[in-house]
C-alpha cells in the first residue's frame, strides 16, 4: 500500500505538471476557475527590475514549474526585505510537522532550523513558494505575524476549509479527509480533486473565524475543528496543509504545543482498512501538482523574465537565425 508518508520521504517531484487548466482569480477572491493568477507587483510581464522587487502571491499558478530566482519583497510592504520564491515544485512537499518544506532556502543556519519535516518555527522566515504559512492561533511555532485568520493580505484571501471523501462515499457521513489552507487555493484544490480524484465534496469552502472556529451554524461533525495533530501531510512551506481521519494516526505530540484554538468536537476516526489507497495517492499526487506556487524568475544581463514564458524564446533565437543566414549567404556567394 502506498501512502502519502511514503510519498512524502520519497520526496518525488512533479515536471511541468498536467499544464494550464485555464480560469483566474485576484487576491481575496475567487472566480471559480482552475488556475488562480496575479498580475502586478513582481508581475509576469516578462520583463521587470533586477533588483527584484515585488511581493508574495503576485505572479502564482497551479501545474508551473516554480522555482528561479527569488526575490526581495520592497521597502514599505508587509515582511519588507525578506525573499519570496525560488523552490521548485519537486519541493513542495513539506513533511508531516508544521514548520518543514523551506528547505535551505529561508531557514538558515542562524536560525538553528532543520530543512526537513518540521516542526521548526517560521517567524522571520521568507516565502519560497510566495505563500505566507499557515495560522493556528497565537505563539504556535512563531505563527503569530500571519494571523489572524481573516486577514485579507494573506495571498490567495483569508484561511478556508473544506472537507471530502472517495467518490461512492454516503451523503452525509463524516468526511474522510480535509484541506486547511487561503482560499483560492481550497477553492482550486476542491475543484482539482473533484475533476481529477472524483472527490466527493462533504463540506464546500468555509472561511475560518479569528478564533479559530468555523460560523455558528458549521457541523462540526462534517467539518473537524482544525486540530493540527490530524495533519497528515503539509505542503507548500506549510502553507496548506492535508488531514486524515483514521484510526491508525499517530500523533506527534510536538503538534499541538502551544496550540490553544477550540476543538469542540473529535472528528470521526474511520478504520483504517477503509482507507483507500488509490484514492489517497491521487490526492497527494493532485496538491502537488494543482496548488498555485510562484512562478519561476530567471535573471538575465538587463531583467528579470518569467522561466516558463514561451513567448520570449522566439527573441532570443533572433540573434541566432541571422547569423546562421549571413554565414548561408556567404558561403552561397563563395
Amino acid at each position: 500500500m502506498v501512502s502519502v508518508r511514503y510519498l512524502l520521504e520519497k520526496r518525488r517531484g512533479f515536471g511541468g505538471g498536467r499544464g494550464s487548466r485555464g480560469g483566474s482569480s485576484s487576491s481575496g477572491s475567487s472566480s471559480g476557475g482552475r488556475a488562480p493568477s496575479r498580475g502586478g507587483g513582481g508581475g509576469s510581464s516578462g520583463t521587470g527590475s533586477t533588483s527584484r522587487t515585488g511581493q508574495p502571491g503576485r505572479s502564482i499558478s497551479p501545474y508551473n514549474n516554480g522555482g528561479g530566482a527569488p526575490r526581495t519583497i520592497p521597502a514599505g510592504t508587509a515582511f519588507a526585505g525578506r525573499q519570496f520564491g525560488g523552490l521548485p515544485r519537486s519541493q513542495i512537499y513539506s513533511g508531516y510537522g508544521y514548520g518543514g518544506g523551506y528547505g535551505g532556502f529561508a531557514r538558515g543556519a542562524a536560525l538553528g532550523g532543520v530543512a526537513g519535516f518540521g516542526f521548526g518555527y517560521v517567524g522571520g522566515l521568507g516565502f519560497p513558494f510566495g505563500m505566507w504559512p499557515l495560522y493556528y492561533g497565537p505563539r504556535y511555532y512563531g505563527d503569530d505575524e500571519y494571523g489572524p485568520h481573516s486577514n485579507s493580505s494573506r495571498p490567495g484571501g483569508p484561511l478556508a476549509a473544506s472537507s471530502f471523501s472517495p467518490p461512492g462515499s454516503a451523503a452525509g457521513a463524516p468526511p474522510q479527509y480535509m484541506i486547511y489552507g487561503d482560499a483560492d487555493s481550497i477553492d482550486n484544490a476542491t475543484l482539482a480533486l473533484s475533476e481529477d480524484c472524483q472527490a466527493f465534496t462533504v463540506v464546500p469552502l468555509t472561511h475560518v473565524q479569528d478564533d479559530g472556529a468555523y460560523p455558528e451554524g458549521t457541523n462540526t461533525t462534517l467539518l473537524p475543528a482544525l486540530d493540527p495533530s490530524n495533519v497528515l501531510a503539509y505542503y507548500r512551506a506549510s502553507s496548506f496543509a492535508l488531514y486524515s481521519f483514521f484510526d491508525d494516526r499517530q500523533v506527534d505530540p510536538n503538534a499541538t504545543v502551544n496550540y490553544t484554538e477550540p476543538i469542540s468536537t473529535q472528528p470521526y476516526l474511520f478504520s483504517a482498512s477503509e482507507r483507500d489507497a488509490a484514492f489517497q495517492q491521487c490526492v497527494n499526487e493532485t496538491l502537488a501538482d494543482a496548488l498555485p506556487i510562484e512562478d519561476g524568475y530567471v535573471e538575465t544581463s538587463g531583467a528579470l523574465r518569467v522561466q516558463s514564458s514561451a513567448a520570449s524564446s522566439p527573441l532570443l533565437l533572433m540573434p541566432l537565425l541571422l547569423i546562421l543566414s549571413l554565414y548561408s549567404s556567404v558561403f552561397q556567394l563563395a
